[in-house]
């Protein structure tokens, strides 16, 4: 009881020093031990509360604890508020840059608690957070208290850097901020289960960003879609399984302090199938043809990839056509591919009028394909948009109910935005995840090469359906882990094997890569994680595991030494998370990334490509 005066003169101190809001909040809770009946501080009976390395000083007086916390928080808040009042007084550009940093760093503290409202992320087993050093990716926090990882203060908002300024974003763009994992320690929390992701939007949507000369907004970037546009060529082991499972890393070549710092891969290959071999598919093309399609970057553009993937269907496919601008209607009624010229010729004659009934549009398309369902058949809603609703249902609530029911009678759904400005990629992002399919951004006809023509057995013939992963860590051998990305898809731990919450899909020869970074316990080896993957066969209802491990015997010696694939999934992970402000890879700069991008012995378009984004990153910042 004698140390607790301590910790609230401690905090002050600290915040008159400059240490971050977050930081010190973190840490003073933590020290007190924080308030035991607060929802960030439960923890399951077998787990311990706090890390072997900063137990909590105990309080057994609760109205105290509340006090601390209290007075800390109010402290940090009115003497932050004062320092911004100071220095905007001094100089207004100067103060709105501090006001900015200072509102990003106070929503550190709280962030989780919006996302969590819903009951759609977290799996609620509370503990307090990793009080290791920063490891993994570049520029990292300094040793202290961090948010736990999956439940309230278990995301770090992404926000603005000292010095820097919004990167400009065109009328009516709309992203959601997701926040970004934190590390966690594995004594409190040793289980990671996420839903697996396919998307690739949030690369193709940047890179068209950086090609225009600017910095993609912060919110638009989410790192796994970043790594999981490229190819990766993981061993193709099936088994009885639809897709094989690897895992491999390597110490990490970014971070502050690398001591037993690594980077452990994760991946999944899917079983490649024959185009021959592809089930016959009903598709049902929903064209949004409001006012704010016109350009060639928009429908000009949609006509354009729509004819490639009729060139790639086959006979006994079926295609119909909705439409939507200021109401929905059913513009070609379904009927073979080999009626190409009379389909083709319907969308070469589309025009743009209206306003953006998205919901309408949706609805024509889903009644369309209803009537044409077939079991057996691939049946699968393709919406071409900007995703601009501005007549209905406008926001995602209703629109996701609706794709939601629609997915359970078997009819799927895959969402492709176009258009920059007035262009709303969180809804069409979670269009394509909740209807099943995915969600893909074509901003040339390249791209839509890549969509409807390289990858469209991928697109169309899902493996495996209701794809959780979970992994458990071992706590003698990882002191704490950090999952990079994947924050909208997070999973209860609990409920990796409900078979009621809605997992991801798996189409033919995708591959899905997981990045962790991971500080190993000083001296000790053994097994790192298990790694399990659960999933739905794609035509029957039962649902069956695979698993594999990871031990430190099977990581590469150094980072030179590892698989060149790891290292071009952490170059691009590490690409996101800056480019993204993540609270991971702050001071972090893009020359280490474009160094190792290019050591790499890669004669690959995509990588090419990426090294001249990095390159125009690193201009614009």
């Amino acid at each position: 009881m004698q140390d607790e005066p301590h910790i609230l003169d401690a905090a002050l101190r600290e915040v008159i020093g400059g240490q971050t809001p977050p930081d010190l909040i973190a840490a003073t809770l933590a020290r007190a031990g924080g308030p035991q009946d607060a929802p960030w501080h439960k923890a399951p009976a077998d787990k311990p509360a706090a890390g072997a390395d900063n137990p909590p000083i105990p309080l057994r007086r609760p109205w105290l604890r509340w006090s601390l916390a209290a007075a800390a928080s109010v402290t940090v808040g009115a003497l932050v508020f004062w320092q911004i009042a100071v220095v905007s007084n001094q100089h207004e550009y100067s103060g709105s840059q501090t006001a900015r940093q200072a509102s990003a760093d106070l929503e550190n503290v709280r962030t989780g608690s919006e996302d969590n409202a819903g009951g759609q992320f977290g799996n609620g087993s509370g503990g307090v957070a990793d009080n290791t050093p920063s490891a993994g990716l570049p520029g990292k926090s300094e040793p202290g208290q961090q948010p736990p990882h999956d439940r309230p203060g278990g995301k770090v908002k992404m926000g603005l850097r000292g010095g820097e300024t919004a990167p400009e974003r065109p009328s009516g763009e709309q992203y959601k901020n997701h926040g970004t994992n934190a590390f966690i320690d594995t004594e409190d929390d040793r289980l990671s289960t996420f839903a697996l992701d396919v998307d690739t939007g949030s690369y193709t949507k940047a890179r068209s960003w950086l090609q225009q000369g600017k910095l993609p907004p912060e919110e638009a970037v989410r790192a796994e879609e970043f790594v999981n546009y490229f190819k990766y060529d993981y061993p193709r082991y099936f088994d009885d399984a639809p897709f094989s499972l690897t895992l491999d890393g390597a110490p990490s070549r970014y971070g502050q302090n690398l001591k037993n710092c690594y980077l452990m891969r994760v991946g999944i290959k899917a079983r490649e199938i024959a185009p021959s071999q592809r089930k016959p598919a009903t598709l049902t093309f929903v064209i949004d043809v409001s006012g704010s399609m016109e350009g060639e970057t928009r429908l000009e553009l949609v006509k354009k990839s729509l004819a490639l993937l009729l060139e790639e269907l086959r006979e006994g496919d079926r295609v119909g056509i909705a439409l939507f601008g200021s109401r929905g209607v059913e513009y070609l009624s379904h009927r073979d591919v080999s009626a190409r010229a009379e389909i083709l010729e319907a969308i070469n004659s589309l025009k743009t009028e209206g306003a953006t009934n998205i919901e309408e549009g949706l609805k024509v398309g889903y009644d369309m394909a209803g009537r044409e369902f077939a079991a057996g058949r691939i049946n699968r809603v393709i919406l071409c948009s900007d995703g601009a609703a501005n007549v209905g249902a406008t926001g995602p609530g209703a629109l996701l109910e609706t794709v939601a029911q629609q997915r359970r009678k078997g009819i799927t759904l895959s969402s492709v935005g176009f258009g920059m400005g007035g262009y709303n990629d969180h809804l069409l992002e979670q269009l394509g995840d909740r209807g099943d399919g995915h969600y893909a951004y074509v901003d040339s006809l390249q791209e839509a090469r890549s969509v409807f023509v390289s990858n469209l057995n991928a697109t169309l013939q899902v493996v495996a359906r209701d794809v959780k992963m979970q992994l458990e860590f071992d706590p003698a051998v990882v002191k704490s882990w950090r999952l990079i990305g994947y924050e909208n898809r997070d999973v209860s731990d609990k409920d990796f094997r409900n078979d009621a919450v809605d997992g991801g899909e798996v189409g033919a020869g995708h591959s899905v890569t997981a990045l962790y970074e991971i500080k190993l316990v000083d001296g000790v080896s053994g097994r790192i994680a298990q790694a399990t993957v659960r999933y739905r066969h794609d035509e029957r209802e039962e649902f069956r595991e695979v698993s594999s491990a990871a031990f430190t015997g099977q990581f590469a010696p150094a980072w030179e030494l590892a698989a060149e694939d790891l290292r071009l999934a952490a170059n691009v992970a590490e690409f996101a998370e800056i480019l993204r402000g993540s609270f991971w890879a702050r001071g972090a700069g893009l020359d280490a990334v474009l160094e190792d991008l290019q050591r790499l012995n890669r004669n690959d378009e995509q990588v090419r490509e990426l090294i001249e984004l990095v390159k125009k990153a690193r201009e614009l910042k």
